[in-house]
């Protein structure tokens, strides 16, 4: 059995970027990771824009006021006829629109009266955002997974389609004779496929189901799932008698790296590798299978998508407002709900209650043997589908 951190450390050494890519159009690439970095096919802007709504004017024809000056254009954004802007001139000008020539500034409308008299002396360049301010042709502009922010610098740049890393293809496959879509009075439902499914939603999904703990029937849905680039399954990697995941995958081929952390929730995690795939088997329990696919198998799909391995799941550190006993034995890794620099612990029943993690959005990091008190400053871990709390990239 291995630390946390060393399991996290195999998968590290274990992971390769996915080198295939492909074209997609732009509006359609959200949580993408470029292949191909964009780079600034112009300047942008283009030309000298206003920044707002005013006169376009000499400056140093501002400098002893009230400036009497001639309207002799109004200029709208997108226009591109440009009046050259002479001595005692000065033109109304909206806010986008280029800057015509001869003009260094432009003066908001409220720093005006009448048609037109400058109240205030302007300074070159003031409300002028300069061509090239933002980005000068030639500059690596996006890079990574896409946003919404950078699909629109993409757009802006004319990088549609663009070229992007092929999605990890990820099968995820449930295991146990107890689940049933319509259960009877000693089976429960398939929680952790769906739970899994969304979780990889970035990525291309196939859903195996489930399978009894048949050998036959485990053996065959097995080897369905590791024709894709990861396998996922939940369940049969404890130590019971019907926990046959691992000798199955054994018998096909899968050379496991590791089995069992020195983690609660989430001790019994597997994983593998087979001709260039890998292979996560999760615990049953959903808090564990949760746990363990924030900490292990969303960091290995990140790399493998080509992103940073630590990019999913970020530290940060708060005051816990209740206490936490430790383990003697193992890392504990809790539900909690952050607020700001507290957090709350979940109450904790057991790794199969997922009620516990229905309100959280973070991880309270308590080591091995050390009790934490109320008030005292706590490692918090902050997956990244909760938002502005955990993105850094």
């Amino acid at each position: 059995m291995i630390t946390v951190d060393e399991a996290r450390q195999e998968l590290r050494r274990n992971v390769k970027p996915i080198e295939e890519m492909e074209e997609v159009p732009v509006a359609e690439s959200s949580g993408r990771v470029l292949a191909v970095p964009v780079r600034a096919d112009r300047d942008d802007p283009p030309f000298d824009r206003a920044m707002m709504d005013g006169y376009a004017v000499r400056a140093e024809e501002t400098q002893s006021v009230p400036a009497a000056l001639q309207v002799v254009a109004r200029i709208a954004a997108g226009d591109n006829d440009l009046p050259e802007i002479e001595s005692g001139h000065a033109a109304w000008i909206n806010t986008g629109a280029p800057l015509p020539p001869g003009a260094d500034a432009v003066v908001p409308v409220e720093q005006t009266r009448g048609e037109v008299a400058v109240l205030h002396p302007a300074h070159v360049g003031q409300h002028v955002l300069r061509r090239g301010a933002l980005a000068q042709e030639g500059d690596l502009v996006v890079s990574g997974r896409l946003t919404p922010e950078r699909i629109a610098v993409c757009a802006s740049m004319g990088a549609d389609p663009v070229w992007v890393r092929r999605r990890p293809r990820v099968a995820v496959l449930a295991t146990g004779s107890e689940l049933a879509a319509d259960p009877g009075g000693h089976q429960i439902r398939n929680s952790n496929g769906p739970m899994l499914q969304s979780l990889l939603r970035d990525h291309d999904v196939t859903d195996l189901g489930t399978v009894s703990d048949k050998p036959g029937a485990l053996h065959e849905a097995l080897e369905v799932g590791l024709k894709g680039d990861v396998l996922v399954t939940t369940g049969g990697v404890s130590k019971g008698e019907h926990d046959l995941v691992r000798p199955a995958l054994e018998a096909l081929g899968v050379r496991v790296l590791f089995h069992k952390v020195k983690l609660q929730p989430g001790k019994p995690i597997l994983f593998g590798l087979h001709e260039g795939g890998a292979v996560f088997g999760l615990p049953g329990n959903p808090v564990s299978a949760l746990v363990c696919a924030d900490l292990f198998l969303l960091p290995y799909l990140a790399a493998r998508a080509g992103r940073d391995f630590d990019e999913v799941l970020r530290a940060t550190r708060a005051r816990l407002s209740g206490p936490i006993k430790a383990s003697t034995k193992l890392r504990r890794v809790f539900p909690c709900i952050l607020r700001e620099d507290w957090a709350d612990p979940m109450p904790w029943r057991g790794s199969a209650d997922l009620y516990n993690v229905t309100s959280s959005n973070a991880y309270v990091v308590v080591e091995v043997g050390n009790h934490l008190a109320a008030g005292a400053t706590v490692d918090i871990l902050v997956p990244e589908r909760f938002g502005a709390l955990s993105f850094f990239s």
